[in-house]
């Protein structure tokens, strides 16, 4: 094993554009060592996607999800860790069977499609608020509202509540991407956790007293095995799916809408083909998704690609890597909204793949037309863009557009 740090994974250069490291990581260290990372580093698409599926590489992370901080935080990032280990994410099976069970049957993809009405609605109103403005910044105006709405329809949340629940989603996914966690990122998470739980346990109280037909209650009723959920974990499953629909949908919408405006041909294409927008947002998934990357654990001495790896050592596997694996895609630098064969890395494979894929799939074929058609001229309206420094989730700080 060498102990030398070739790569920087960390630098806002990588950040801003990874695709030259990940190139050369990828042709010449595909298995690789990373001493920050304390982890073994994956970016060839097969080695990922065999790995990923492959149930000898364990989600379950021992309780070690996030980490850093001083020592007079042990507890509060201990406190934050254990809650994360309760994820389905974060879970194996048998846990991660019924956990999954449970909730596949009620956010159904048929119940999932019910709500395109719905999206188009709060797409547009969130349209008619920016358009006499002649701009916006797309993620504060638009990319984070929709999904947050949508959500709230879903779970019955008061729109009151929406600005709060989207700082407690961006501060979990702040620890939960970090190398090392700052004491101020640890108490943040870790005060916003506290709030976060207390609100979704009596979100889920008051759903069960007024034995409403809310999907959280049908949550609640659910059972697999004869078995249900606590409260508990019924307010544990609301927080994932909320974060999930928050901080994944946002990006998703932001990079797909950067991606087209730096690629004006495709942008094109789109503009006049909207037909061409579910090749499109599949081909968003795998040029610039959200998810970057994904980590598992070797439950036994093995190999990947040659490389030895013992039972318990980390496996960060780079999605975004593997979507421009040129063995696996042509010309993978290139954004092109028609391809075909385009079985992306971008929501998981197997058994983790994820489950809020159909939601995420339709905001952001609602959202992406409506911006393209609604507003012909759009265009950057900066030269400087931020991307947030977080090795789970891929998104910028701010982008701004104009349009008339």
């Amino acid at each position: 094993m060498s102990l030398v740090q070739i790569y920087d994974l960390f630098s806002p250069d990588f950040y801003a554009q990874p695709e030259p490291t990940l190139d050369e990581m990828r042709l010449n260290h595909p298995v690789y060592w990373c001493t920050r990372l304390e982890s073994w580093v994956l970016t060839r698409y097969q080695d990922i996607s065999t790995t990923i599926r492959d149930a000898n590489f364990s989600v379950d992370r021992n309780g070690q999800i996030a980490r850093g901080g001083s020592p007079a935080l042990r507890d509060k990032l201990n406190f934050c860790n254990n809650f994360f280990a309760s994820w389905m994410v974060f879970s194996d099976p048998p846990r991660h069977t019924f956990l999954r069970n449970i909730v596949s049957g009620v956010f159904t993809p048929s119940l999932m499609e019910s709500y395109k009405l719905c999206i188009e609605d709060l797409t547009w109103e969130l349209i008619k608020n920016v358009s006499a403005k002649g701009e916006m910044e797309l993620i504060q105006d638009f990319a984070v509202p929709l999904p947050a709405l949508v959500t709230a329809k879903m779970f019955g949340i008061s729109r009151t509540h929406i600005t709060e629940l989207k700082d407690w989603s961006s501060s979990i996914f702040t620890l939960l991407g970090a190398d090392n966690a700052s004491d101020e990122a640890i108490n943040a998470t870790y005060q916003n956790l506290v709030k976060c739980i207390t609100y979704f346990h009596m979100l889920v109280e008051e759903h069960r007293s007024s034995k409403s037909d809310s999907l959280i209650n049908q949550l609640a009723n659910a059972s697999y095995c004869s078995a249900q959920l606590s409260t508990q974990e019924v307010a544990t499953m609301c927080i994932v799916m909320m974060a999930g629909a928050y901080e994944t949908t946002t990006h998703l919408i932001a990079n797909g809408i950067l991606a087209l405006l730096q690629n004006p041909a495709e942008l094109n294409k789109l503009k006049d083909n909207p037909a061409l927008i579910d090749s499109a947002v599949e081909e968003v998934f795998r040029y610039c998704g959200p998810a970057f990357s994904v980590v598992r654990r070797a439950k036994l001495d093995t190999q990947i690609n040659g490389q030895n790896i013992q039972a318990g050592q980390k496996i960060y596997c780079l999605l975004h890597a593997g979507n421009h694996d040129p063995e696996r895609f042509h010309q993978p630098s290139k954004l092109d909204i028609s391809r075909q064969d385009n079985r992306h890395l971008g929501l998981g494979l197997g058994i983790h793949f994820c489950l809020g894929a159909v939601l995420t799939r339709l905001e952001t074929k609602v959202a992406i037309n409506s911006l393209v058609q609604n507003f012909p001229n759009i265009h950057l309206n900066s030269s400087k863009l931020e991307w947030i420094p977080n090795l789970a989730m891929r998104g910028l700080k701010k982008l701004p557009i104009a349009f008339s």
